[in-house]
């Protein structure tokens, strides 16, 4: 139907702008738009609406439907907008049910996600020179007063891993030269994400590792371990650019240099050692979560947690120098410290049941591509507020819902 391909337009058009300037965006609410205009669709074509009802899929309702009694919970107590946005821990699930109506047009929509990560490297690129040369750009500001410019260095990797894929599964069409010119850019890019990011760039190597090791055997593997050898050569040609990178501003004290780039891999390898205030960093993370562990497990709100619309950084008395942080750096924690521990293991069992895909020997190296994906996108949200919003959970479950209704198309042209 035209309305189907008047959405999927859209909603290709508004992931593009997330892609391209993430939270420089994230206040102008349209991926919560495309998300309100899909469950309208979903409400006007139900009946054409054909869903794979698997344990996951069921898991998701069951999600959704708690996540619907916490809100009804949450404005008794709490500002109606405050429980609404913290609502979308689980209400950015319906892009899954979404995406599952557009199944008969699933091609399209990959081929336009595709060409969006065609040109991400380049853009993201410039917009990142454009703020480094011209330094007031950052005080440019769009809808609630974040700098335009402004990009999230974990979405960034995650970002990065998919526009990997799809350049080396020949997803992307495209002249050499250009590939060239995206393959030194994903490069560059990566050291700038790895400087001020470790739980970025541990996503990007742990996501594109487990590919290589789960396919290993495959035809398609070899391409991938073919071109590692020039990886070297890749960072040797991105290094002088991301050397003569000029310094905008410091995230946490780091800054662009082969020192913090050692810092934080060891950082990573040997925690423990004082590096550049880097362990500070994890120090009050690892109290926040300690705290969360022991009022939930231990504590008084073991069963139903802290509910919906709780400002948690300022109930748990976590003091932060940004007023605005109301979740901790943990996506899943945030989980159990909202919802208690039943809902929480609910929550680990649905990773399980999505994960457990990878001990499949007949696994597509597309699926697998897709369940790698999502990995990086939930390593990002083990130490970062990520999938709580729109930069990072819309591309997120869109891919939940393309794994899903990949597989679902799969298993149809098995029984034909």
């Amino acid at each position: 139907m035209k309305l189907k391909q008047y959405y999927i337009n859209w909603f290709v058009f508004v992931y593009a702008l997330y892609c391209y300037f993430n939270k420089g965006i994230a206040y102008a609410y349209l991926a919560e738009a495309t998300w309100l205009m899909g469950i309208l669709l979903l409400i006007t074509q139900c009946r054409t609406l054909e869903i794979v009802w698997d344990k996951r899929i069921k898991l998701l309702l069951v999600l959704l439907g708690v996540s619907i009694v916490y809100m009804l919970r949450g404005i008794r107590q709490y500002a109606i907008i405050d429980v609404i946005r913290d609502s979308f821990i689980f209400n950015y699930c319906w892009f899954v049910f979404i995406i599952f109506l557009l199944k008969d047009d699933i091609a399209i929509l990959k081929s336009k996600l595709a060409n969006v990560y065609k040109w991400f490297p380049l853009i993201v690129t410039i917009c990142f020179q454009l703020k480094t040369i011209f330094p007031n750009l950052l005080e440019v500001t769009f809808l609630g007063g974040l700098p335009f410019f402004l990009y999230k260095n974990g979405d960034l990797a995650c970002h990065l891993l998919i526009a990997t894929f799809f350049m080396m599964n020949g997803d992307i069409k495209m002249r050499f030269r250009f590939s060239l010119l995206n393959v030194v850019l994903i490069g560059y890019l990566f050291l700038i994400t790895a400087t001020y990011n470790r739980g970025g760039m541990l996503s990007y190597v742990v996501g594109l590792s487990l590919f290589l090791f789960f396919s290993r055997r495959t035809a398609l593997a070899q391409k991938y371990f073919s071109y590692l050898k020039f990886i070297p050569v890749i960072l040797i040609v991105a290094l002088p650019i991301y050397l003569n990178t000029k310094e905008t501003e410091q995230t946490a004290g780091r800054k662009i240099g082969i020192e913090q780039l050692k810092n934080n891999i060891t950082s990573i390898v040997k925690p423990g050692k004082e590096q550049n205030g880097l362990d500070e960093n994890v120090v009050w993370r690892l109290a926040w979560w300690a705290k969360i562990v022991d009022y939930t497990f231990l504590g008084p709100y073991f069963m139903q947690g802290k509910g919906l619309g709780v400002n948690l950084s300022v109930d748990d008395d976590i003091h932060m120098d940004d007023d605005s942080l109301r979740s901790p750096h943990n996506f899943h924690l945030n989980i159990l410290a909202r919802f208690g521990v039943p809902i929480f293991f609910l929550w680990l069992y649905f990773l399980f049941t999505l994960f457990i895909r990878f001990k499949n020997k007949n696994i597509s190296p597309e699926y697998l591509t897709y369940l790698c994906i999502l990995v990086a996108f939930f390593v990002n949200a083990t130490f970062d507020v990520s999938l709580e919003g729109p930069m990072s959970a819309f591309p997120c479950w869109t891919f939940v819902g393309i794994a899903f209704v990949t597989e679902a198309f799969a298993k149809e042209d098995q029984h034909a």
